[in-house]
């Protein structure tokens, strides 16, 4: 069965899941056709638009010559089984039910409670942090029990399982950190999960199609092979590229590393499953953090209307730097700067952020991305193609500088420093 390429709802289109595009070299997100002879990419301009209108618009590239790939073999790529998200209101009801269902481990609430993280107990408790459940089907018992129904289709998270006895409803996902994102009306609309100890992974970029790499054995061990043949299997250091070659011949190469620590509460792909993003019609959720003493007078249904927000990403990191910005500012410069955050969920998806400024009436808008926008050439023309349109939409745009020690504001506000923000003529 092939895993480095999984079906989209585009018509035989595929995206890149575990093989890197071989236009921007990344994972997640790009697609190619069947034909291996065009790539949809969502990093990488070109000249002409593959999906223009979309909230994470994707560039077409033709591959010629060399760069050509082989045809996808589609009946060896599962199935997508996505069922449509349901809308804001039900989303909220059942997540709602999902966390009265929950706990916050001792574990989690000593990591939130750190010095790296700096929550309080009443900042912890209020901003309803949980724990995923070690017995998943038994919480999806008792929501349907709360919510009074037997189908929980159209909640990304939770999927029909099948049993010895027969189906039942269990919730995909992993021990972890449940991190609650909010719209702009206070509804929780989806969730991300942070695991403590990610394992490593393969990220492969090829050459000639044909390259399958997988950790044998945690951390290292990595087994290569093309087209069904074993290579070698060897520890491999972390993010370092290993050259693949076959019969003397170079066709990609492949990098061991860190596995990601942040997962959306997602079941694509799997029976009665849906995906935290489903389309333009229901994409990934962008999460509205306000301080915590906004957030306990904030009805759930009622719009928030802010004149600026701080426009970054990572849904906790957003709830950590809204008290912190309210702490470390007076009252006058909060009345400029703002204590709203919005989390994207990738400074590639800040579209999406566009109709939320709109409904809540602002004006002013921070752009606070990582600090790897200096230095990362994506994130970079990301940061200025959303401060161009932000400025053609007429907002006053603020770029928010810092210290590159600071990988995220979160981490700059955390040791008491005040960031730089310079307005863009």
């Amino acid at each position: 069965m092939n895993n480095t390429m999984r079906r989209t709802k585009v018509k035989d289109w595929f995206e890149f899941y575990r093989v890197a595009c071989p236009i921007c070299g990344k994972t997640g997100g790009c697609m190619m056709h069947k034909d291996g002879e065009a790539v949809a990419c969502i990093r990488v301009n070109s000249e002409r638009y593959f999906s223009k209108n979309s909230s994470l618009p994707s560039y077409l590239h033709y591959l010629k010559g060399e760069k050509k790939r082989k045809k996808i073999s589609i009946q060896d790529i599962p199935s997508y089984t996505g069922e449509e998200k349901l809308n804001d209101d039900a989303l909220d009801m059942a997540y709602r039910a999902f966390l009265d269902c929950l706990e916050l481990s001792e574990e989690h609430y000593m990591h939130l409670s750190s010095p790296s993280r700096g929550l309080t107990d009443e900042q912890i408790s209020v901003r309803e942090y949980r724990s995923f459940p070690k017995q998943p089907w038994k919480v999806a018992k008792e929501i349907q029990s709360i919510l009074g129904t037997s189908d929980l289709s159209g909640i990304p998270g939770f999927y029909l399982a099948k049993g010895k006895y027969g189906d039942f409803w269990s919730i995909s996902g992993s021990e972890g950190i449940l991190i609650p994102f909010r719209n702009v009306k206070n509804q929780i609309v989806g969730f991300q999960y942070r695991i403590e100890n990610p394992p490593n992974e393969v990220k492969i970029q090829e050459r000639k199609q044909g390259i399958h790499a997988v950790v044998l054995k945690q951390p290292n061990l990595v087994q290569v092979s093309f087209e069904g043949e074993i290579l070698w299997e060897k520890e491999l250091e972390l993010d370092k590229n290993e050259t693949v070659i076959y019969a003397d011949e170079i066709v990609g190469w492949v990098k061991l590393k860190k596995g990601n620590r942040y997962f959306w509460l997602s079941s694509a792909n799997k029976n009665k499953g849906t995906g935290a993003g489903a389309g333009n019609q229901s994409p990934l959720p962008v999460h509205v953090s306000v301080s915590l003493s906004k957030l306990m007078d904030w009805e759930v249904g009622s719009t928030l209307r802010v004149n600026s927000v701080w426009l970054g990403e990572g849904g906790l990191k957003g709830d950590i730097s809204v008290d912190l910005i309210e702490k470390l500012y007076d009252s006058e410069e909060l009345d400029d700067i703002g204590t709203t955050f919005l989390s994207l969920p990738g400074v590639n998806a800040w579209r999406l952020a566009l109709p939320i400024l709109k409904d809540m009436n602002v004006n002013q808008v921070n752009i606070c991305f990582d600090a790897d926008a200096v230095k990362n050439v994506y994130v970079r023309q990301h940061l200025f193609d959303c401060a161009k349109q932000l400025k053609l939409d007429g907002y006053r745009v603020n770029i928010v500088l810092w210290n590159s020690s600071f990988k995220g504001i979160d981490e700059l506000l955390l040791s008491g420093t005040l960031p730089r923000i310079r307005e863009i003529k």
